[in-house]
């Protein structure tokens, strides 16, 4: 026989025991004596016998395996948020199975429904679906990061993207800017709304009226940071600074100030939302809200897989983790007299 043809009943007969003694052997079960433990053991030494564990876990439904499901991999957060969540699951034994959704809601949908999706032992999930009625349906431990659906029916990571841009403006304020622009993205989850209300509502405390012609909305993409940079920077009336909200946009926006020989820090002043290389590498560097990444996965981990080993599902009370933020002044802020 080659290894290919050896089942567990070639092992079971060759062992003088049951297939389900064998498969009680195999998935490391009670109720088998140390004698015929050994024995078998010995046997599948001889014949090779290689188990499918995948199947054996699914069995005992437990696979040791958790999925990061993200919207892209390139963006450095989430590529952030998964070695964060990697970190913990090594620790505890878990392995970590990443899935990217290119921000589609059917590819998360596909997911969920999959072979893999359905025998995963939890979920670390940065969503796409704006429907709290479909994250209610997965009836796995799940901790939801970063974008938090309320009434989904599951905990949460996140961090306090509402204070992060209410400093962020209020530091360009007390330097003396009134024309602050705000680039973003669409409203479609809390990050973005939260972020957006924190710049106005800075604003607004300190007198000035924010106005829409300084504020440019798109997609969170670098391209679309340096577009609306152009846009703005080419205005008859051109902002003295602009808030990037998140890294992508701020990378664009970095771009486009060089492209129109421009001095970072001295004709335009610029904040970003995130960490990414350009801010660290320019010169001026970039002031920037710093948010805990890595910690986000860290987290996320830590709480699915207490929740899998405690056998929870379903939360009567979602608990919503908020961790800090931190503005990192650096030199691309201009003090107005």
């Amino acid at each position: 026989m080659t290894i290919k043809d050896i089942t567990i009943k070639d092992v079971a007969k060759q062992a003088g025991v049951s297939v389900s003694t064998v498969s009680r052997v195999v998935n490391g079960l009670d109720r088998v004596s140390d004698a015929t433990r050994k024995r078998v053991h010995k046997v599948i030494q001889e014949l090779n016998f290689v188990p499918n564990t995948m199947a054996a876990s699914i069995v005992r439904k437990k696979t040791n395996m958790i999925s990061v499901v993200v919207p892209e991999i390139q963006n450095p957060f989430y590529t952030a948020v998964i070695e964060g969540t990697e970190e913990i699951a090594k620790r505890e034994g878990f392995f970590t199975l990443v899935i990217s959704t290119n921000g589609e809601e059917s590819e998360e949908e596909a997911f969920l429904e999959s072979f893999l999706g359905k025998n995963v032992d939890g979920i670390i999930l940065i969503g796409s679906h704006r429907d709290a009625a479909f994250y209610k349906e997965i009836r796995k431990p799940t901790i939801l990061v970063d974008r938090y659906i309320n009434d989904s029916g599951h905990d949460g990571v996140m961090i306090d993207n509402y204070r992060g841009a209410y400093e962020a403006t209020k530091h360009f304020m007390a330097y003396g800017h009134e024309r602050i622009a705000i680039i973003d993205g669409t409203h479609d989850f809390n990050d973005g709304k939260d972020r957006f209300w924190g710049y106005k509502q800075a604003m607004l405390e300190g007198g000035l009226t924010p106005e829409l012609r300084y504020h440019k909305q798109g997609s969170w993409t670098e391209s679309d940071g340096y577009r609306y940079t152009m846009e703005l920077m080419n205005a008859s009336q051109p902002p003295t600074a602009i808030f990037a909200v998140n890294n992508l946009i701020c990378k664009g926006a970095i771009k486009a100030i060089r492209d129109l020989n421009l001095t970072l820090g001295e004709d335009i002043s610029l904040i970003g939302f995130d960490e990414n290389e350009l801010a660290q590498f320019v010169q001026p560097q970039v002031t920037v809200v710093r948010r805990p990444t890595r910690e986000m996965g860290v987290q996320a981990a830590e709480m699915l897989i207490q929740k899998i080993r405690e056998e929870q599902k379903e939360v009567s009370n979602p608990k919503k983790v908020i961790l800090d933020v931190e503005l990192l002044k650096r030199g691309s802020v201009k003090k107005l007299k």
